[in-house]
């Protein structure tokens, strides 16, 4: 279990959060496309750092109005490729990204984010603040997923590469529905 140094996050924002973020973060002006894309792709699909580090440009695909992205899942896991509608925001950022990727290199198997987990790290904190790294977009993504009351748990298996229906429970935990639903039920005791 990572340790974090400001403790865990379970708490997950909106996205007018991440928008302020991403409008008023501060970024390296040099790596702006670079830094952007890879926190809009945290804030989307939710993967972990590894799973956005290793895609390639040959990974991503825009077809029928969506980007569709083979994010192969770490620890044994397995999914289908994820996809996203390309009008959400910041998701022309990811494509920009690709695309720059792919006309700056001869390889067709080049990184689209070719920085170290180090500096993955550091470009979550320098924007967002030191409290975040890139796994609470992972938590964010799937307790956002679960305020949704049809989420259903093959739904939450099929997108993040989950085996076991388990690996959803903590997310459960997070997710505030719950406890607005539960306060409601204090009312009928009243009468």
């Amino acid at each position: 279990m990572p340790k974090y140094k400001h403790g865990k996050i379970t708490t997950p924002i909106d996205f007018q959060t991440f928008k302020n973020s991403m409008e008023n973060g501060k970024f390296v002006k040099s790596k702006m496309l670079s830094h952007k894309s890879f926190l809009a792709f945290l804030y989307w699909f939710g993967v972990r750092k590894a799973e956005a580090l290793e895609r390639t440009n040959e990974d991503f695909l825009i077809r029928d109005g969506l980007l569709i992205v083979d994010a192969t899942p770490k620890k044994g896991g397995e999914r289908e490729p994820l996809e996203v509608p390309v009008d959400y925001p910041y998701v022309d950022l990811i494509i920009e990204k690709v695309k720059a990727t792919r006309h700056s290199s001869e390889n067709k198997e080049s990184r689209v984010w070719d920085f170290s987990p180090r500096t993955a790290i550091n470009v979550v904190k320098r924007v967002m603040g030191n409290r975040y790294y890139p796994h609470f977009f992972r938590l964010n993504r799937a307790t956002r997923f679960l305020e949704d009351p049809t989420t259903t748990l093959p739904e939450m298996k099929a997108w993040f590469g989950w085996k076991s229906a388990k690996t959803v429970d903590p997310y459960i935990g997070y997710s505030r529905r719950y406890i607005h639903r539960q306060r409601e039920r204090l009312r009928s005791e009243l009468g």
